[in-house]
């Protein structure tokens, strides 16, 4: 198991194989969550900071990502290993599904042969996002471990894209609690991205 760029979303079907704006690899979030992760831990810091100010700081290789995401998630390579042969089988059940359609016997052969050639690009696009949902769930944990109440982070899509992960994770389950992400300027009029966690709007600091 390996992290390693791939690229967006496929799309596969006989007339070809095309590719999705907006649909990125969960790749290019991972590091910024890992630095999410850490920087909330107060284990990893030693220091109790309620009120998280994230900056990406850190030149993190593929395998630091892997090294450090085991840390929070001892068997996390063998969950990954069983998730993604459970994907494998969905790539199989695909190709049955194209098997059953109405299309010619030409057409049918062409996507499968689609399907296959990009079998090894949708493998490692689904480990990318698995080691990254799995990452969320681990930063979700310090959250509710710590009883932090806001992480701040310099705004941009990929940011935002993560905390809205974040919040997403801490909005369903048994545990839920509720979030808010509100954009705004900072005292020096830097845009940060905050992440408010179950506090009452009237306590929100605003900058």
């Amino acid at each position: 198991m390996k992290l390693q760029y791939a690229g967006p979303k496929q799309i596969i079907s006989q007339h070809g194989i095309f590719f999705k704006n907006g649909k990125e690899d969960k790749y290019i979030y991972l590091k910024m969550a890992v630095n999410v992760l850490l920087a909330i831990d107060k284990d990893y810091n030693r220091q109790d900071k309620y009120e998280t100010y994230i900056e990406d700081h850190t030149n993190l290789t593929d395998e630091k990502l892997l090294e450090i995401s085991a840390i929070y998630e001892p068997n996390l390579e063998e969950h990954v290993e069983n998730e993604e042969k459970q994907y494998e089988k969905h790539i199989d059940t695909m190709i049955e599904e194209v098997k059953h359609t109405l299309f010619t016997e030409e057409e049918k052969s062409i996507w499968i042969n689609n399907i296959n050639i990009m079998r090894p690009y949708m493998i490692q696009r689904e480990i990318n996002k698995l080691y990254y949902i799995h990452c969320i769930k681990a930063i979700k944990e310090i959250i509710h471990k710590e009883g932090i109440k806001e992480i701040d982070i310099d705004f941009s899509l990929q940011h935002l894209h993560i905390l809205e992960s974040i919040a997403g994770n801490l909005e369903y389950g048994t545990k839920s609690i509720p979030t808010m992400i509100k954009i705004n300027p900072n005292k020096d009029g830097r845009m940060m991205a905050r992440l408010y966690i179950n506090r009452r709007e009237e306590n929100r600091k605003e900058y």
